[in-house]
C-alpha cells in the first residue's frame, strides 16, 4: 500500500482547509475540511489504527454517460491487531471488521443533498476495492460523538507534546509511578484518588498538581490508561489500565469503543 499523497489539498472557497501535525505518522497531514481534520485527529488517537494515508489513492470509474473519470477518496486506513478491539468479540469477527479501509469523509447534509451524484462513484469504488480485500466506507459527523471528539483534540495535543517519538510521557518517572498505582489498585480509579494517594492537596502547589494531572491524561493519550471519553474529562473521570497493557484482561473495553459510541460502528 502507498500512504503518501498523490493529490495535494488546495484552498477553496467552499470549505476551510487545514494542516494537522500527525503524531502517529510523524508528518504534516492536509485536511480539505474541518470535518476531515477532526477525523484525522481520531485516527491519530485510536490505538486500533496503525497508520493512514491522505489523498493517497486514485480509482477509475465511469459515469452514467460512460465517460472515464478519476476518483480520489479521502483516506486509506490500516488497522492494528484486532485484539485491540472489544475483547468480548470473537477474534475472527474482529479480524474481518478491521480490514484495510478507504474512507470518504463527508458532512451528512452534503451526502444527503448530493447522493444521486455521489452514489455511482461510491458504488464503483466499493466494487473496485472489494476484490483487493479493502473495504470502502463513507463517514460523517454522525459517527463522531461530540464529547469524544472534544476529548480527542485535547489528548492528541498532549500526545504531540510528550516524548519526541510519541510513545512515552514527557515525565517518565511521574508517569511510571502513576501507572503502577493504577495497576496495583485492581479497579478503576479517578485522577483525584491518585492525587490523594500521592498526598497532593491544595497546599501542595498548583504546579505540582498540574504536572501530575497532565501526566495522567498523557498516559490516556498514549493508551497506557483507558477511560470512557464520552463524558468531559475531569478529576472524577474513571481510568484503568489500557487494554493494550492489561495482560490479564480484567478491565472492560471503554465505552468509546463500544456501540453506539464507537466511530467505527
Amino acid at each position: 500500500m502507498v500512504y503518501g499523497p498523490i493529490r495535494r489539498v488546495r484552498e477553496n472557497p467552499i470549505s476551510v482547509t487545514a494542516r494537522l501535525s500527525s503524531p502517529k505518522l510523524g508528518l504534516m497531514v492536509e485536511a480539505e475540511s474541518l470535518l476531515e481534520y477532526d477525523f484525522y485527529s481520531i485516527l491519530d488517537f485510536d490505538p486500533r489504527v496503525q497508520k493512514y494515508g491522505v489523498q493517497c489513492a486514485v480509482l477509475p470509474w465511469r459515469d452514467e454517460r460512460g465517460r472515464r473519470r478519476r476518483y480520489h477518496p479521502d483516506v486509506l486506513v490500516q488497522f492494528n491487531n484486532p485484539m485491540v478491539d472489544d475483547l468480548a468479540r470473537p477474534l475472527a469477527t474482529a479480524a474481518a471488521r478491521f480490514l484495510p479501509t478507504v474512507y470518504e469523509v463527508k458532512p451528512w447534509q452534503t451526502l444527503k443533498e448530493d447522493w444521486a451524484e455521489l452514489k455511482p462513484k461510491f458504488v464503483s469504488a466499493r466494487d473496485t476495492l472489494q476484490p483487493m480485500g479493502i473495504r470502502f466506507r463513507v463517514i460523517t459527523e454522525r459517527q463522531m460523538h461530540p464529547v469524544f471528539l472534544q476529548n480527542v483534540r485535547k489528548l492528541v495535543e498532549l500526545k504531540k507534546q510528550s516524548h519526541p517519538k510519541w510513545t512515552s510521557p514527557a515525565d517518565p518517572e511521574t508517569a511510571t509511578q502513576i501507572a503502577k498505582m493504577v495497576r496495583a489498585g485492581g479497579c478503576a480509579v479517578t485522577p483525584q484518588q491518585i492525587m490523594d494517594q500521592l498526598g497532593l492537596n491544595q497546599q501542595s502547589g498548583w504546579e505540582l498538581r498540574m504536572r501530575v494531572i497532565r501526566e495522567i491524561w498523557t498516559l490516556v493519550a498514549l493508551c497506557h490508561l483507558d477511560a470512557d471519553l464520552i463524558e468531559p474529562l475531569s478529576l472524577s473521570t474513571l481510568i484503568w489500565p489500557g487494554q493494550l497493557f492489561d495482560r490479564e484482561r480484567r478491565y472492560p473495553t471503554p465505552k468509546w469503543r463500544q456501540p453506539p459510541y464507537d466511530w467505527y460502528r
